[in-house]
Order: structure tokens, then C-alpha cells, then sequence
């Protein structure tokens, strides 16, 4: 009689083995998405790879065309209800179908990441303003919509913060790349503190970057 309970006993400990595995390769798989440059929940390029490389480079490519380049950073506002609400796998569901509806509504020459947690960035080869009414587009059209949320759906916002510029002769991108996104954080800070669900541009419509140390 007692074989029956030694074998569930053990069937217990193989399930827990099992499922220490299954999370063992899960953080194997995001370790070397991590090392690969790309966020594997979204599929997008993650933190290090927008801002180390792709940002850098497109501060030297709207240096050659001599344009302009625009900045977004947005997040989704009521996430933290999500998960409290629905659970944190519900609320990947939500970054998840965040990211794939940005990248349908975004241009093609629009670069986008995602950075961490709700935080998505995008450049934007474009002045202030239309960069500015792109991102109230954007925010519009995500309002309206509904993701998958657990075994339902949910209305989501975000918020976004912007800053541009205009001159882009600049020796260090990477270090500009860094005062642009304190800038961004900055501003995002300020819209989520407003409310959420709006755009806030940087005060300065133009950042002077013939000497970054000034900035």
C-alpha cells in the first residue's frame, strides 16, 4: 500500500525538477536574446542594442543627410493595475500587443525598440512638429484599441515624452544619445505626472550639439 504514495511522492519531485528546467531554459533563452541585441518577449531590439547602436547610427545618418531627428519615448500608463488585476502574464500580454501594434502603425523608416518594462522608443527622421503629431496619432490610435489581456481584453494609454534636433554635428553620439534620453524620461515623467494619456515635447525645440558638453 504504501508504493502508490512513494510513487505519487515522485512523480511530484520529477514535476518540480521538470518545471525548474522549463525556467532554467526560459532564462537561458533570454540571456542569449539579451546578448543577441533583441527582447525576447517582443521580438524588438532591446535596451543595449537601440541605444548603443542603432540611435548612434542614426545620429550619423541625419548627420550625412543633414535633416533633422526626432526622439519618442513612450509607456503604457495603467499597467501596474493590469497586473494587479489580471496577473503579470497578462500584463506581457499586453506589452506583447503593444509592440506588435506599433509596429504596424509605424512608419518604415521609423526605428523602434523596446527598452524595458512598458518603455517602447522610436527615432523618427522628421522636425518637432510632425514628430509631435505622429506621436499624438500614435497615442490616439492606441487608445482606441483593444489587447489581449488574460482571458479577455483591455483598453490601454500611454503616455510620451519628445525632443528633437536639429543639428546633429556631433563627434560622440553615444554620449548625446544619453543626454537625449534623460531628456526624454524627463518629459514622459512629467506627462505621467499630468495624468497619462498625453505627449509632452521638451521645452527647447532645438538642441544645440556642436558642443555637447554644454548641453
Amino acid at each position: 500500500m504504501a508504493e502508490a504514495p512513494d510513487r505519487i511522492s515522485a512523480l511530484e519531485q520529477e514535476n518540480a525538477r521538470l518545471r525548474q528546467e522549463v525556467e532554467r531554459l526560459r532564462e537561458e533563452n533570454r540571456k542569449w536574446a539579451r546578448l543577441a541585441g533583441t527582447d525576447d518577449l517582443t521580438g524588438l531590439p532591446n535596451r543595449i542594442s537601440f541605444l548603443r547602436a542603432i540611435v548612434p547610427n542614426e545620429f550619423r545618418r541625419a548627420m550625412s543627410e543633414d535633416n533633422p531627428i526626432s526622439f519618442v519615448l513612450m509607456a503604457a500608463d495603467n499597467l501596474g493595475e493590469i497586473n494587479q488585476k489580471h496577473g503579470r502574464s497578462a500584463g506581457d500580454q499586453i506589452i506583447k500587443g503593444l509592440a506588435d501594434y506599433l509596429k504596424t502603425i509605424l512608419g518604415e523608416d521609423e526605428k523602434l525598440g523596446h527598452l524595458d518594462g512598458t518603455n517602447f522608443a522610436v527615432v523618427i527622421h522628421a522636425e518637432l512638429e510632425e514628430a509631435t503629431n505622429r506621436a499624438r496619432k500614435w497615442r490616439t490610435q492606441i487608445r482606441g484599441r483593444l489587447f489581449p489581456c488574460g482571458e479577455e481584453t483591455s483598453q490601454i494609454t500611454v503616455s510620451a515624452g519628445l525632443c528633437s534636433v536639429r543639428r546633429t554635428e556631433v563627434k560622440d553620439p553615444r554620449l548625446l544619445t544619453d543626454i537625449i534620453f534623460k531628456r526624454l524620461n524627463e518629459v514622459l515623467y512629467t506627462a505621467k505626472k499630468e495624468g497619462g494619456n498625453r505627449v509632452e515635447v521638451y521645452p527647447e525645440t532645438e538642441v544645440n550639439t556642436a558642443d555637447v558638453k554644454s548641453l
